[in-house]
């Protein structure tokens, strides 16, 4: 199995509910099972949410291929199909605070452009903390 990859959303319902606020109308991101609006995300990365437990799953890291994964499933913008990624705990937190370090960041774009995505269409607010090459353009502050 990729660590990058395009999926269907068998057996998920795309429109649940937030398991965190419970909020509805957008299909949310999927941290494991877990749907998560971008509030909570956000809460998350800021270490200002309830601790998220997720149990690792037995696939390599799309980064370092490190084994014991979470899977993080995304919406890419204009994208037809979810994005599922499988990241290390390291990795996980790293995208999560848009830490990232450059070499992370790079092969992940990479890994996007192999199933026909951008950094861009995934990496939302990304830009806004790392340029093109991706080099930290600021550092988000440790909680």
């Amino acid at each position: 199995m990729k660590g990058v990859r395009l999926s269907t959303v068998s057996g998920q319902s795309p429109g649940a509910p937030c398991s965190r606020c419970h909020a509805t109308g957008c299909p949310w991101d999927r941290i494991g099972e877990q749907a998560v609006c971008p509030d909570c995300e956000e809460q998350l990365a800021l270490g200002e949410g309830e601790p998220l437990v997720e149990r690792l799953v037995s696939h390599g890291c799309a980064v370092c291929g490190q084994n014991g994964t979470v899977r993080y499933m995304t919406f890419a913008l204009h994208a037809r199909d979810p994005l599922e990624i499988d990241l290390c705990p390291q990795h996980f937190h790293g995208l999560m605070a848009r830490r990232l370090d450059r070499y992370a960041y790079r092969q992940l774009s990479r890994q996007l452009q192999a199933v026909g995505l951008t950094a861009r269409q995934v990496f939302l607010l990304h830009e806004a903390f790392y340029d093109e090459r991706g080099h930290p353009l600021q550092p988000v502050p440790e909680p």
